[in-house]
């Protein structure tokens, strides 16, 4: 029973009570193990011990109460981690106490989190005291400043803000010649703010500044003074100012200044603002900062303090604007410079193209460019690899799957209508590519590149833009009728009703037909909470002006449908038309557009085997001279004895 109760007390237990009882009494130990089964299998509250052990429970108690003791101790005690307390009398059944151990678990919890805290608090105290502070000590040191002495880059370098290099000529002045504005009485500048968009060159203007002036730059980010640990950031301010003090005259530039000069307020952290307090200081506050230019960047100039755009300590805010046409121009031609280009790639075009934006986007594109043309092991840099870079960063990938034959007719026909309204329109910008090839979550694109850089629209601008917009849906509905209309018109749809939107609510443009005023202007605020008939007044003009451009461009591929079966045919058989190609496919001159392609793709296999090298020719063998017989062979062809060799002391 000993031997079982280790693996299956139930297994003991029925051992015990099949054996007549006599018998099982003879042996003390017996009794014992199967009082320790029961406590074992939790069964001790369940057994009538007065019944199954009857007249001999009285003369074997005293052995089993001290085994029952034992045991039960040993089991509750595992359990409940309580005391346990067996009470055998002569004449009562067996009485089982628990005492309650829940203050004492709960001191032994209170004992072991004190003694933890204890712990850390000695590991912190003795890092700070190893280390000099705590942040330090837990390998959380910042990073030393090391200043820049010589920036090699220029205003050459930079492209695209003209206006803005004349704006800081001043700072590279005064740093430069400090005395030529202080014997005017002139107040030196602390403090220029650069804004603008992500990508405008704000970084490359500020280390610019520096190569201009010929001064030491220090760069930070404003990420770098925020830390878990309260004053580490009001400590690597004056550390960096510590810092620019000693190099004086220089530059700081700190970007992305918003993550620690933003608006302060009763919820911030107390190491915030303490971060931006110490910043505050270091800029205008009691130590004299000569000679130090601070330049900051930011994307949100609308979130900073306002104590920290304030004359004094940002004395110039400039806002860095995104590239016109010309300069997209100057910074395709910046960066291309480095590049093999095709001689027939045109840059102005492209630039046309990029209309709003900017500079970082322009190179991304002329990268892409030439990874793929050196991918494919091209010579240069050919202009299809482009326009497809372009297309990708716009609208996304271009679509291997094909589409089945009556999609593509259905995509063709769209695209066909949209190309065929700008053209045929005055207002509207000149047609350059059209394609069927599915790209991002478009099926189809048709692209127009506006002749000048436009900074406003006219009137009959916008609606040429409303009827190209509704051209696609007008010429599905023209060719295959109105209940087979795709539902590929999604997107024209939300762009003309968003540019229609506006034209009521900000422009104070109507319909031609509408006699009533719309001389007002309203953002999406006050909209929402005009009345219901100023609601419906507007939305009725919004109407009235799609009504009018879907009409327009029906009737005007109506009039010219044979010019649209020509161009989706195209459309078809090539996938994709240039502007060039478009005038010829509508013309009906699809073998010209064929053979064009052709002489194209003889020309690129004619190039990429130039540019394969050639094996080199095998180079010739040097010639051997005769090999000439040793001194030994000589003498002995004329009968002379060889002298023998010096002997070498040593």
């Amino acid at each position: 029973m000993r031997a079982v109760n280790h693996f299956d007390p139930q297994q003991a237990i029925r051992l015990f009570e099949l054996r007549e009882p006599r018998v099982a009494f003879a042996n003390a130990d017996a009794v014992r193990e199967y009082i320790r089964a029961l406590v074992l299998a939790n069964r001790l509250d369940f057994v009538d011990l007065d019944l199954l052990l009857g007249r001999h429970w009285r003369e074997v108690h005293r052995g089993v109460a001290s085994a029952a003791n034992s045991a039960q101790a040993e089991s509750a005690g595992l359990a409940t981690g309580g005391v346990v307390e067996v009470k055998l009398p002569t004449s009562e059944p067996l009485q089982v106490q628990i005492a309650d151990s829940n203050r004492r678990a709960l001191w032994r919890f209170l004992r072991s989190t004190v003694t933890m805290l204890i712990m850390v608090a000695a590991v912190s105290v003795f890092a700070e005291g190893l280390a000099g502070n705590v942040q330090k000590g837990f390998g959380m040191g910042s990073k030393k400043i090391t200043p820049v002495e010589e920036v090699s880059t220029t205003f050459a370098d930079v492209k695209g803000c003209d206006e803005v290099k004349e704006e800081l000529q001043e700072i590279i002045l005064y740093l430069k010649d400090p005395d030529r504005f202080t014997r005017l009485g002139a107040k030196l500048p602390k403090g220029v703010m650069m804004a603008g968009s992500p990508g405008t060159g704000k970084t490359l203007l500020a280390r610019a500044i520096a190569g201009e002036a010929g001064v030491p730059f220090l760069q930070a980010s404003g990420s770098e003074f925020e830390e878990m640990f309260v004053g580490v950031g009001a400590r690597r301010i004056r550390d960096l100012f510590g810092e620019a003090r000693k190099h004086a005259p220089c530059i700081v530039f700190i970007d992305e200044i918003d993550a620690v000069g933003s608006k302060r307020s009763n919820r911030d952290n107390t190491a915030v603002r303490m971060t931006l307090n110490q910043l505050l200081v270091e800029m205008d506050g009691f130590e004299n900062n000569n000679g130090v230019v601070v330049i900051c960047a930011t994307n949100f100039p609308e979130s900073l303090d306002k104590a920290l755009t304030r004359p004094g300590r940002l004395d110039r805010q400039i806002v860095v604007p995104i590239p016109d046409l010309k300069g997209r121009t100057e910074i395709l031609e910046l960066y291309a410079a480095k590049l093999v280009l095709d001689k027939n790639v045109n840059l102005k075009t492209l630039a046309r193209r990029t209309a709003g934006m900017t500079g970082a986007d322009l190179a991304n594109i002329l990268n892409i460019a030439a990874v793929r043309s050196s991918a494919e092991n091209l010579p240069c840099v050919p202009t299809k690899y482009l326009e497809e870079a372009f297309d990708r960063v716009v609208v996304g990938l271009e679509r291997r799957n094909p589409m089945s034959e009556q999609e593509k007719k259905l995509t063709a026909y769209h695209e066909g209508g949209h190309t065929l309204v700008s053209i045929g329109n005055l207002g509207a910008d000149p047609v350059h590519k059209a394609t069927i090839m599915p790209r991002g979550n478009a099926l189809g694109v048709t692209w127009s590149i506006p002749e000048r850089e436009k900074y406003s629209e006219r009137l009959f601008e916008l609606q040429a833009r409303l009827e190209v917009l509704m051209g696609g849906k007008a010429a599905e509905e023209l060719i295959f009728g109105a209940k087979n209309v795709t539902a590929g018109c999604t997107s024209d749809l939300r762009q003309a009703t968003g540019l229609a939107r506006r034209m009521v609510m900000n422009f104070g443009m109507t319909s031609s037909n509408d006699e009533s005023s719309g001389l007002l202007s309203l953002d999406v605020d006050e909209y929402a909470v005009l009345s219901d008939e100023a609601k419906h007044e507007i939305d009725q003009k919004t109407q009235s002006l799609l009504n009018d451009a879907y009409t327009r461009a029906a009737d005007y591929l109506r009039t010219h449908e044979d010019q649209l079966h020509r161009l989706a045919q195209a459309l078809i058989e090539f996938e994709t038309l240039s502007a060039e190609e478009i005038q010829l496919a509508i013309k009906g001159e699809s073998s010209t557009i064929a053979n064009n392609r052709k002489m194209e793709a003889d020309a690129t296999k004619e190039a990429m085997k130039n540019l394969q090298p050639k094996e080199p020719a095998p180079a010739a063998r040097p010639r051997r001279e005769p090999r000439r017989p040793a001194p030994a062979a000589e003498e002995a062809k004329k009968g002379k004895k060889a002298p023998e060799p010096e002997k070498q002391e040593e």
